[in-house]
């Protein structure tokens, strides 16, 4: 199923299993950190990715989120704004890849938490073009009318225009949340629609509906790429990319997005997140978070997949 250019509502309801070296020899993760901090740097990889498998390929840098690797989500993560009483954590009962996943669970407070993997603090600085997929499986939820889920951050870069009504002027942050919602014609029998809800140059709190559904009890595989605008003397030209894909379908797309005006404003952080607006709960599970930076759709799957 296919959306692209969906209708816009301008607010919400409310306001590889190693390192592959350059011999195309795959290293386990002992053998990765015993690389020196000259190779690394010349890989662009920062001491805070050391935990993380990474490879690169070319011009393309692949991060794999093994969650086997950590004690808890903040050895990854940064897991920050917990507004209630659940804590994100790693469990044993349900994964596709991992022997664990990631969990976060709704329990009558709106905000769970942010989960972010930072590049500026894994890769070392903010990224031009990031493609990131995983899975999420969405246990148990009964979303009343309008009803939103916000998931995954794809991706956050922080400042005061990036969320809670703030105002994007292309140096103070920007965000696009995406998730599901009890809205055009939802529920579908088999989940709700999935949506895109963005902060950027030219919408604070920019809400985008579309017909792709996420499927309630079983696994989904979300795909992002997002590509900041292209900039100079302060102005931003209208060419940035959003692109989701829900289960191998595209489901969103605007390639005329203007996100950023400065070097220190491009994509900072993607990664889970557990928001609700309404008073359906449930529980949300990640597994296998990948990204690739520099690549699209296309190439990034080309390398995950080697």
């Amino acid at each position: 199923m296919e959306r692209t250019n969906p209708d816009r509502e301008r607010t919400d309801a409310e306001h590889g299993d190693g390192f592959r070296g350059s011999n195309d020899r795959v290293l386990g993760r002992r053998s990765y950190l015993k690389l020196s901090g000259a190779t690394m740097a010349a890989l662009g990889i920062g001491a805070g990715a050391s935990t993380t498998a990474a490879a690169n390929d070319g011009d393309r840098t692949v991060l794999d989120v093994d969650y086997s690797e950590y004690e808890d989500p903040s050895g990854v993560y940064d897991v920050n704004d917990v507004r209630g009483s659940y804590t994100p954590e790693f469990v044993t009962d349900r994964s596709t890849r991992d022997d664990r996943s990631l969990r976060m669970e709704f329990t009558g407070d709106s905000k769970i938490a942010n989960c972010e993997y930072r590049l500026t603090d894994h890769v070392g600085d903010y990224q031009d073009e990031v493609y990131t997929r995983f899975n999420v499986y969405p246990e148990n939820f009964d979303l009343g009318a309008d009803d939103t889920i916000r998931m995954f951050w794809a991706p956050l870069t922080n400042g005061d225009g990036s969320s809670g009504g703030g105002s994007a002027g292309g140096t103070n942050g920007w965000s696009n949340a995406i998730g599901f919602a009890n809205r055009n014609d939802s529920p579908a029998p088999e989940g709700y629609k999935f949506f895109s809800y963005c902060y950027h140059m030219d919408g604070s709190g920019d809400f985008q509906m579309t017909d792709a559904v996420v499927r309630t009890d079983e696994w989904n595989e979300i795909e992002c790429h997002v590509k900041v605008n292209s900039y100079d003397g302060g102005s931003a030209n209208a060419d940035g990319v959003m692109r989701y894909w829900v289960n191998g379908d595209l489901a969103f797309e605007d390639t005329s997005m203007r996100f950023t005006t400065s070097d220190d404003n491009r994509i900072q952080a993607v990664g889970p997140l557990g928001y609700i607006v309404g008073s359906g709960g449930g529980a949300l599970y990640y597994d296998e978070h990948q990204i690739a930076l520099g690549a699209d759709r296309e190439e990034a799957r080309s390398a995950l997949d080697r």
